[in-house]
């Protein structure tokens, strides 16, 4: 064998380590993936938790705050503000989620029909119009909007 031959050889071998190089990123980038996204979907449903308990402090609060709003006093629409603020700050979080790409539309259409029944009610309704229209991003706002003006 002379010295062309095994510099071909070498070339040979190192285009195939090369495409092995590239085939194993690959499927290292795709593992990445699927674990930072099921990372995201579990740091939202630990949000949506914290919210869910802030929420259900007593059933009849919420009840009585989301139909009626302007009996309460001001440290119980302070109370419903953090609720609903904890809330909507993970559904804020998941909608960019979904932008960026790591949940799906059909997984965001699921997890917002309950905020959707929520915020359609007088109490929620009005935090809304008066208070979180101006602590989120204004795309998300956009989005609510369009979503609570569409049928259920």
């Amino acid at each position: 064998m002379n010295w062309e031959a095994i510099g071909a050889l070498a070339e040979l071998l190192a285009a195939v380590g090369g495409i092995a190089a590239v085939v194993y990123l690959a499927v290292q980038i795709r593992l990445n993936t699927r674990a930072v996204r099921s990372s995201s979907i579990d740091s939202w449903v630990t949000a949506i938790a914290l919210g869910n308990d802030a929420m259900a402090s007593t059933d009849e609060f919420i009840d009585r705050a989301t139909q009626k709003y302007a009996e309460l006093s001001p440290h119980q629409r302070i109370m419903y503000h953090r609720a609903l603020a904890q809330n909507t700050n993970a559904m804020e979080a998941l909608y960019f989620h979904y932008v960026n790409g790591v949940v799906d539309e059909t997984f965001l259409k699921a997890k917002m029909k309950p905020m959707k029944s929520i915020f359609r009610s007088p109490g929620a309704s009005e935090w809304w119009s008066k208070k979180g229209v101006y602590m989120y991003d204004p795309r998300y706002i956009q989005y609510v909007d369009d979503l609570l003006h569409t049928d259920p």
